[in-house]
């Protein structure tokens, strides 16, 4: 996929000087606030959108018994709006640009979390209970750490549904290759780890490398920071917070002068080019290596024989006052002597030389000898010269060594790199991967959740105690579990109230056996005869003791029942007495009930616990 080409936005009120330009890796999407608010700095913005939002047609999305809207991306907020259209439920928005996006798409009530997934599990675990409802996560097929596995552990049940698919680009568009190779961006804008690495691949990939080395990056957070550190940068400044005002309120200093360094900055040297106008040339060429070796060598020679002359100055100064006469000022020519000269004056006598002047003069001449005797200048010149051309022999020979030891890693580097695009796509399957590994682990974690649960549920039935707390949890953490809903449903009538135990079935039977016996021997006309012989019969309790009487009376029946709770089975005497007729079955109905709903609890409340170990013994 390459990105398509985009239009530079030029910032209003710009005039021939070129206004600062600022790159925008973002998906297109996303890149309209941000573009809009760097115009208002003054930056010119080129958008390279280097993901392509391609929204989940076939999405299901179950919105029974939800509390809630986990937005950790502006895009799942906007997929989820296109697929449902209540806005009433809150929103849970990892940062910023998230709950923004759920405003302008109308939600009522949304919230803010710090710009990371931690911070948004610790909102949520503050403001929510477990017990009101699912969590719904509008997400997309790569999310950046597990949210529902923090608040599964917390007790909270996420329903994560897969909205829209990020897919990466394959190469750079031949727009920012050529403002790359033109030097035109000064500052490129970076919002996640995905897009930053994309961005130094492609890059690298097209052989731009280098041209980076004049952008300042500015990076959302340092995991985006290290994702760019392949490349050669001007500097890379990281956001005080994860937040796209964050970001801007480090970039605004470059809107008054060059970008600043930051902690996480590599100075450089500075390599000004040709004809800038920060660095102008100095008025006279510096001299070449060759010409500053030569002028040292003649300085030294000079300084040596001005040092001899100023050694021997006494000795000599007398004999050049005796040879050479005192030279007198000449008069301005507009002055007029004193005592004027003659026309043509005499020459004046030379005084003969003196034996004292011979010596002097002798021994100068032994100095210059002596002078003349070392070794020449010349001669240290031409070795030093043979010195230099020796150097200068070796230079191309070791730069021709290197230049082939270069060519031979360049020709392995190409040998075992791998296409970009391939990379790429092993980035993204290994994203999934790792996405479907949070999702299997964060399952299990809410398995186990949802067994403690359950073990909570199956205490308070075991107790005859009410459990309507101990359902609504079990429901939560299900989610959509059909299996366990289904129980739910068999168990939710009598929550309020709960249910007898076993034992205190036996005992109320036992109690009741005489009455349901009673009523199928006495008429049933409520007469003064029929109430006597009740009184009656009150005193002495009537029942068969045979468990194998053969009949379908009441005293068979009851005789069978009472033999079957006398084993344990609660399922056999149920049968026994469900077919009791008339009178006997009016008064045995209310027991018939509640045995019957404790037999269907205790079924429901084992088949949850089957369901969910076998779904945390399960292997991904």
């Amino acid at each position: 996929m390459v990105p398509p080409a985009r239009a530079v936005s030029e910032p209003p009120g710009t005039g021939a000087a070129r206004a600062k330009r600022a790159l925008v890796t973002r998906p297109r999407e996303d890149s309209h606030g941000i573009a809009t608010a760097l115009a208002e700095l003054g930056f010119a913005v080129q958008i390279e959108p280097l993901l392509e939002i391609r929204p989940v047609e076939d999405a299901q999305i179950d919105t029974d018994g939800l509390q809630g809207i986990l937005a950790t991306s502006a895009n799942g907020i906007r997929a989820l709006a296109r697929t449902l259209a209540d806005r009433d439920l809150p929103v849970w928005a990892v940062g910023d640009a998230s709950a923004r996006a759920a405003r302008d798409l109308g939600y009522r009530a949304v919230a803010s979390a710090g710009g990371d997934v931690d911070s948004l599990a610790a909102l949520v675990t503050e403001r929510c209970r477990p017990e009101a409802g699912a969590l719904l996560h509008a997400a997309g097929s790569v999310t950046a750490g597990d949210l529902s596995g923090r608040l599964g552990q917390a007790g909270f049940t996420v329903r994560r549904v897969v909205l829209y698919r990020a897919e990466t680009a394959e190469r750079i568009s031949d727009e920012l290759a050529q403002s790359l190779k033109d030097g035109t961006i000064d500052v490129a804008l970076f919002f996640s780890p995905r897009t930053a690495a994309t961005f130094a691949t492609l890059v690298a990939a097209a052989g731009l490398s280098e041209t980076t080395g004049r952008i300042a990056a500015y990076a959302l957070s340092q995991a985006v920071a290290r994702e760019l550190s392949a490349l050669p940068w001007a500097g890379v400044h990281v956001a005080a917070a994860p937040t796209q005002a964050a970001l801007l309120a480090a970039l605004q200093p470059t809107t008054d002068r060059g970008p600043s360094m930051t902690e996480t900055d590599v100075p450089k040297p500075a390599t000004p080019a040709s004809g800038d106008p920060a660095r102008p040339e100095p008025e006279n060429a510096a001299p070449a290596k060759g010409s500053s070796a030569w002028a040292l060598v003649l300085a030294v020679i000079l300084a040596a024989l001005i040092g001899a002359a100023a050694l021997t100055y006494e000795s000599w100064k007398s004999v050049l006052e005796m040879v050479v006469p005192t030279a007198t000022l000449a008069p301005p020519a507009n002055s007029v002597p004193a005592n004027p000269a003659p026309a043509n004056p005499a020459p004046a006598p030379v005084a003969p030389a003196s034996d004292s002047v011979r010596a002097e003069l002798a021994a100068l001449q032994g100095r210059l000898a002596q002078l003349e005797a070392r070794p020449a200048a010349d001669a240290r010149l031409d070795q030093a010269e043979g010195q230099i051309k020796a150097l200068q022999a070796q230079i191309p020979a070791r730069l021709t060594a290197d230049l082939q030891e270069l060519a031979a890693q360049v020709g392995e580097l190409k040998r075992t790199s791998a296409d970009a695009a391939a990379v790429l796509r092993m980035t993204d399957r290994l994203e999934k991967a790792e996405s479907r590994l949070a999702e299997l682990e964060s399952k299990r974690s809410s398995a186990v959740a949802l067994l403690l649960a359950v073990g909570q549920l199956r205490e308070a039935l075991a107790a005859s105690l009410p459990y309507d707390s101990e359902l609504r949890a079990v429901k939560a953490l299900a989610g959509t579990d059909s299996d366990i809903l289904r129980g739910v449903e068999i168990l939710k009538a009598r929550a309020a109230a709960g249910l007898p135990t076993r034992a205190v079935l036996v005992s109320r039977f036992h109690a009741l056996a005489p009455s349901i016996v009673r009523a199928d021997i006495l008429p049933a006309e409520m007469s003064w005869w029929r109430q006597t012989l009740d009184r009656l019969a009150t005193l002495v309790i009537v029942r068969r003791e045979d468990g194998d009487a053969v009949g379908e009376d009441s005293p068979a029946l009851v005789a069978r029942a009472t033999a079957r709770l006398g084993e344990g089975d609660l399922t056999a005497a149920l049968a026994e007495l469900s077919r009791l007729t008339g009178g006997a079955a009016t008064i045995a109905a209310p027991w018939l009930a509640d045995a019957s709903d404790r037999l269907a609890a205790d079924h429901a409340v084992s088949e949850m616990t089957a369901h969910v170990v076998a779904a945390i013994g399960a292997k991904p």
